[in-house]
């Protein structure tokens, strides 16, 4: 390694001693100009990871870890599995340590610079990797502590864990969710009764959505679209100015130019909520980015209720024509 280069080594369940250690060992392997990017476990790509304790979330990222191809050194008292991770004793000395990191890195490609780390939320989003994997049943979907299940056949998303929802919204554009195909026997005997708690997929999508800047989908402005049925959430959970469009597109197919002018709705906004009635599945249609959901019936238009909605906000629909 004649020039610099930059790797990451993330860690997970090492207590103080352990960590002072690998943070030595970063400090060694810096002298020999390899520069290590020291990081807690948290799905994100890394060149190699480093576990201590045995608990559930180590055990987890090492699965994790070993399917995404990055090597596993563990400090530890006893090997984890000798065929696929490096054990090192749980007193070895920084030295050795950074002997173990080198040889792993020396196999790797440098991590990218910091500006490569930022995702494009459309590239990998969750839906896409969701969908890849199956087009019916039931998926395992694991990133980091997150591990949830999506049944295709109701269309409801059964968390594993008892993670905050929230957070689970806030990770859900993020990268490297890992996706594994379920036969209904081995969801119902092995992943069943972890259940914590379920939720409707259109709703967890609408609700992704409405928590990220970046559509969640690919949007064709050109195409006419035109909603199904009103997203399963309640009308006050979406913005002020998302009520009149979804109301016009209930009425009939609009292109998202004709409707951000006939609403005054800006293109971007109009993008967003293109993006989550394709990916939920309620766009009219054979287009839609969503095909396995379960389509819902069209919904009973309230009578007037485009006509008092436009009233409302002064706007003239007419110009859409």
């Amino acid at each position: 390694m004649a020039s610099k280069q930059r790797y990451v080594v993330a860690s997970v369940d090492l207590d103080k001693s352990r960590d002072a250690r690998l943070h030595a060992a970063r400090e060694l392997l810096a002298g020999e100009r390899i520069d290590v990017e020291l990081r807690r476990w948290d799905g994100r790509p890394a060149q190699v990871l480093v576990v201590g304790t045995e608990t559930s979330a180590s055990r987890m990222a090492v699965d994790t870890a070993l399917r995404s191809g990055i090597p596993v050194v563990r400090i530890g008292r006893l090997p984890w599995d000798p065929d696929s991770v490096r054990s090192l004793d749980l007193y070895a000395e920084p030295g050795e340590l950074s002997a173990c990191l080198r040889e792993r890195l020396d196999a790797h490609e440098p991590a990218p610079a910091p500006a490569a780390d930022l995702l494009e939320p459309v590239a990998a989003p969750f839906l896409r990797q969701l969908l890849a994997a199956s087009e019916s049943g039931a998926c395992l979907l694991e990133r980091g502590l997150f591990r949830l299940v999506i049944d295709l056949s109701d269309a409801r998303v059964h968390m594993l864990r008892r993670m905050p929802y929230p957070a689970l919204i806030g990770e859900a554009l993020a990268p490297n969710w890992f996706v594994t195909p379920l036969s209904p026997r081995r969801y119902a005997e092995e992943f069943a009764q972890d259940v914590t708690a379920s939720y409707p997929l259109e709703s967890v999508l609408w609700d992704i959505a409405l928590a990220h800047e970046a559509p969640i989908a690919d949007v064709a402005p050109e195409r006419a679209l035109r909603l199904r049925a009103w997203p399963l959430l309640s009308a006050n959970q979406l913005p002020v100015h998302w009520l009149l469009p979804l109301s016009c597109l209930l009425e009939r197919a609009w292109a998202l130019p004709q409707l951000a002018q006939a609403t005054a709705t800006p293109s971007l906004e109009l993008e967003r909520m293109y993006a989550a009635v394709l990916a939920s599945g309620l766009a009219d249609g054979d287009a839609a980015a969503a095909p396995s959901l379960p389509r819902r019936a069209p919904d009973a238009r309230a009578p007037g209720l485009l006509s008092r909605l436009a009233r409302r906000f002064g706007l003239n629909l007419g110009r859409g024509q």
